[in-house]
């Protein structure tokens, strides 16, 4: 299943799905995210889906820039 970051803070604010209490994220914490730290944290990132590359720490193919 695909998540946007906007879906993810979505359902911790709605209190949907899985128990996310270990999860929770302030808006601070969600500005200060970079490729590493949301795949660390995560375990995804949306540069995963090769359309947009969030961070500039995403890893991109080469020849790909934004």
């Amino acid at each position: 299943m695909d998540k946007t970051i906007n879906d993810m803070v979505r359902e911790v604010e709605e209190g949907e799905g899985e128990d996310r209490s270990q999860d929770s994220i302030s808006w601070g914490e969600l500005a200060l995210l970079t490729h590493a730290t949301q795949v660390e944290r995560f375990n995804w990132c949306g540069c995963e889906e090769q359309e947009s590359f969030p961070y500039d720490d995403c890893p991109r193919p080469e020849g790909k820039s934004e």
